[in-house]
């Protein structure tokens, strides 16, 4: 049975126009659309003592994710406005809460030999601990996003076994560079996400690359979670690079015939409106 832990970042993506809110962050996620593809799977983060960090722990519980070494925090948890514009979802401004205060400790590292594959993200906060949970379970995967210049990336990567990048604005030929670039760093497989492009990716035998899938199309959200997903459970089930990758993009499609990442939608009150909608102007 193919199994997998993911360490870091969740969130709560609210959708201002629509008042309603979903579950969401890339390593929730991940964890989130591998138990829906049938494998064991855990996640290890931190979220807020508030009611949207209970929704969150419930609704992990209700999806047959282990959410025994997460931490609850004194504070509120993370979260991310977004808006959809021309079928494009763009964030508006966000707060990680208590997401990045994840600090693992010798029953949490214990935790994660159990596990053949761990996964976590370039929004978890988790840069000096990479080296703890690569050696713990022996294996790491890491979203890298689109904006991994913005940090240290560097300095990540060389503890990474299977990198992705999303980089939907990059030709080919400019994407495959960057994958060759990026394998040559430490990574035995680096996969680029290329939205509606599909994506390629790079190992020891060379390049292979995946159109997109058709889909019924109703929200981008976590495509690309579903993606990394199905690609990692295909790899740890010993498929080629190519059926790695076509798992990808064939759930990734699925996932954009749903509203929000994975579902469990909560009406967004008035309250809860309003203090987002202040906090982003104190952002802005």
């Amino acid at each position: 049975m193919t199994s997998l832990i993911a360490v870091g970042d969740n969130t709560v993506d609210v959708y201002l126009d629509r008042n309603i809110e979903y579950p969401g962050g890339n390593a929730l996620n991940v964890a989130v659309f591998a138990s829906r593809l049938g494998a064991r799977s855990a996640y290890l983060g931190c979220v807020g003592d508030d009611r949207h960090g209970r929704h969150l722990l419930d609704c992990l519980k209700k999806e047959g994710v282990d959410t025994s070494r997460c931490q609850t925090l004194p504070g509120t948890n993370g979260w991310a406005c977004v808006d959809s514009r021309e079928g494009e979802r763009v964030f508006l401004g966000s707060d990680p809460g208590v997401c990045r205060q994840l600090r693992l400790n010798a029953e949490d590292l214990a935790y994660l030999r159990q596990f053949p594959l761990a996964h976590s993200s370039l929004y978890s906060g988790l840069e000096d601990q990479l080296a703890q949970i690569r050696h713990a379970s022996g294996c790491l995967s890491f979203d890298f996003s689109d904006n991994w210049v913005e940090f240290d990336w560097p300095a990540l990567i060389k503890h990474v076994d299977i990198a992705f990048f999303s980089a939907a604005d990059l030709p080919a030929q400019k994407a495959y560079e960057l994958a060759l670039s990026m394998r040559a760093l430490g990574p035995a497989i680096v996969v680029i996400t290329r939205g509606a492009l599909g994506a390629l990716a790079v190992d020891a035998q060379g390049l292979q690359e995946q159109p997109s899938r058709p889909c019924v199309f109703v929200d981008s959200m976590g495509a690309g979670d579903g993606f990394i997903a199905a690609f990692l459970l295909a790899w740890q089930a010993r498929h080629s690079l190519a059926e790695c990758l076509l798992q990808g993009v064939d759930y990734a499609a699925r996932v954009c015939g749903w509203s929000g990442g994975f579902g469990h939608a909560q009406a967004l009150d008035a309250e809860r409106s309003e203090q987002l909608k202040q906090a982003l102007n104190t952002q802005g």
